[in-house]
């Protein structure tokens, strides 16, 4: 599942290009692929992580990517408190809003192995286009994709936490992910 909302969320990030017919998908490594979302508080910051996601990348016969695509369901988030976890999915209404995606639409060159993407993130029912760095590289014949993602969670409709009046969550929250994976044979 968490390869599937790497995959969304790549995809919604505009990492997805036209697919050619000899474009191959990258087959992605479960044990050594992540998708985490820290999570800045006046008290108890945290780091959440997707436990399920599905990552869809294919490649060129050059070994670039050519269309990327994430989809995640909002409850494989886990933040590793059970309160924690209800107060996010009631924040985010998940029984209303419980799926996530991410679609490439460009890659422009950085400098070697970087990449700013762009892409169509929809998250909360709301779509919005996002733009951050990433990192490809190739160790054989094993993709390593790498990023860091800010994102305004106001920008989705969601209202800032706040507790107390002087407890605050901080609605910009960082989607940090790293993806591993080969060439499907």
């Amino acid at each position: 599942m968490l390869a599937r909302l790497l995959s969304c969320f790549l995809l919604g990030l505009g990492l997805v290009l036209p697919a050619q017919a000899a474009d191959k998908p990258l087959v992605f490594d479960s044990a050594q692929s992540h998708v985490n979302v820290a999570v800045h508080a006046t008290v108890d910051s945290f780091t959440g992580q997707l436990t399920h996601f599905d990552p869809i990348v294919t490649v060129d016969d050059a070994g670039k990517v050519t269309t990327a695509r994430l989809a995640f369901h909002f409850r494989d988030l886990e933040t590793g408190k059970a309160k924690r976890n209800d107060a996010m999915h009631k924040w985010q209404q998940s029984d209303t809003f419980p799926d996530g995606t991410f679609v490439l639409s460009s890659l422009e060159p950085a400098g070697t192995d970087a990449f700013s993407a762009t892409g169509q993130l929809t998250l909360h029912g709301v779509t919005r286009e996002v733009r951050f760095p990433l990192t490809i590289a190739r160790q054989g014949s094993v993709y390593v994709i790498d990023g860091d993602a800010p994102l305004d969670t106001r920008n989705f409709g969601l209202p800032i936490i706040r507790m107390f009046a002087v407890l605050k969550v901080d609605p910009v929250v960082r989607v940090q992910f790293h993806l591993q994976g080969q060439p499907q044979s």
